[in-house]
C-alpha cells in the first residue's frame, strides 16, 4: 500500500529524487503537448520544490523560460497551502492567513507570464484557478480563468477537481453550485474517461460539510442519518458515473485518483461489485481524497478492502 503517490511517472520521480531545475524543467517541456502529464507534473513538482519558490523565481526572470515561470507559480501555491494547513477556517490564526495571501498572491505573475509565453498551455490557468480560491477573488474573475483553463482543454482532470473546490459551500460557493457542476461535467465527460470522479468528488465535499455543520450544532439524528445514509440516498447518480467511465476506460495518469473517489462512494452506499472494481483499480495506491474524509486514510481503506476484497 503506497499514501500519496497514485501515478505511475519515473521521469517525474526521477526530477524529484534529484531536486535538479534543471531535470524539472526538462520534464515539464518534454509534456507541453500532453496536457493531462503536464498538470500532473506541475503539481508533484510544486509539492516537491517547497521552500524554493523566490530561487526559482529569480532563475526564470533571468533566463525568461517557461517552464520555470509555471514551475515558480506552483511552488508559490504549495508553499502558501502548507501555511494554511488543512483545517477550517475558524482554525487558522490571522497571522498565518497574512503569511498565507501574501505567498498566494507571489504566484499570480509568475502564472501570467507563463500563459503569456506559452499561450496554448492550460497549465498556468489551471494553477490560477485554485489561487483564486485562496485569494477569495470574485466570482466574476474566477469564472474568467476558469474559461481559459478549459477553452486550451476541456477535460483537464485536475482543472475540474479545483472547480469543485472553488463552487464549494466552504469557500463560499454552495452544495447546489458543486453539485450542478460535476454533474454537468459527467454529462459532458467523454465515455471512458475518469473525468466522472469529479461528482464522487463534490458528494464528499457536501458530506463533509453536513457532518461538521451538524455535529457543532449537536444535531445528533441528523449527524448519525448524513453519516451512515448520505451516499447510499445518492448511489444512483454515483452508479451511473462509475459506469460511463468503466464500460470502456481510456489509459489516463489519474486513473487510480478516480478509483479512490469511486471505491470510497460506492462502499459507503454499499455497492459490492462497482466498490470490488475500484479497489482492484487503486492497486493499493491511496489518495489521501477522499479516504481522510472519512477518518485515518491507510485505516478506512483496510477496513473497505477487507469488507470487499475479501467477501
Amino acid at each position: 500500500m503506497v499514501l500519496g503517490h497514485p501515478y505511475d511517472d519515473t521521469v517525474l520521480d526521477a526530477a524529484v529524487e534529484t531536486g535538479s531545475l534543471v531535470a524539472a524543467r526538462t520534464v515539464l517541456e518534454e509534456c507541453r503537448d500532453d496536457h493531462e502529464t503536464r498538470a500532473l507534473r506541475t503539481d508533484v513538482l510544486g509539492r516537491a520544490f517547497i521552500g524554493r519558490a523566490d530561487e526559482i523565481a529569480e532563475a526564470a526572470s533571468a533566463t525568461g523560460d517557461p517552464e520555470l515561470w509555471l514551475l515558480a507559480g506552483s511552488v508559490y501555491r504549495h508553499e502558501a497551502w502548507t501555511v494554511r494547513g488543512d483545517g477550517v477556517a475558524e482554525d487558522v490564526g490571522h497571522d498565518r492567513y497574512q503569511i498565507f495571501f501574501a505567498t498566494l498572491r507571489k504566484a499570480v505573475a509568475p502564472l501570467h507570464e507563463a500563459a503569456a509565453q506559452l499561450p496554448e498551455d492550460p497549465c498556468p490557468w489551471m494553477v490560477l484557478v485554485c489561487v483564486g480560491q485562496g485569494l477569495q477573488v470574485d466570482r466574476e474573475q474566477q469564472d474568467e480563468v476558469w474559461s481559459e483553463t478549459v477553452l486550451r482543454s476541456p477535460t483537464l482532470y485536475p482543472a475540474h477537481w479545483y472547480r469543485v473546490q472553488a463552487l464549494a459551500a466552504k469557500w463560499g460557493g454552495s452544495h447546489e453550485a458543486s453539485l450542478r457542476f460535476a454533474r454537468e461535467t459527467v454529462a459532458r465527460a467523454p465515455a471512458g474517461h475518469p473525468l466522472t470522479a469529479v461528482l464522487p468528488l463534490a458528494h464528499f465535499e457536501v458530506y463533509l460539510h453536513n457532518l461538521e455543520e451538524t455535529f457543532r450544532a449537536r444535531r445528533r439524528v441528523e449527524y448519525f442519518r448524513i453519516h451512515t445514509r448520505y451516499f447510499e440516498d445518492n448511489a444512483g447518480e454515483l452508479v451511473d458515473a462509475s459506469d460511463k467511465w468503466s464500460r470502456d476506460p481510456v489509459p489516463h495518469p489519474r486513473a487510480r485518483e478516480a478509483h479512490n473517489l469511486f471505491a470510497a462512494a460506492l462502499s459507503q452506499a454499499g455497492d459490492l461489485p462497482r466498490t470490488r472494481r475500484h479497489l482492484l483499480g487503486m492497486e493499493d495506491r491511496l489518495h489521501p481524497v477522499p479516504w481522510a474524509y472519512l477518518g485515518d486514510p491507510e485505516q478506512e481503506y483496510r477496513r473497505t478492502a477487507s469488507r470487499y476484497l475479501l467477501t
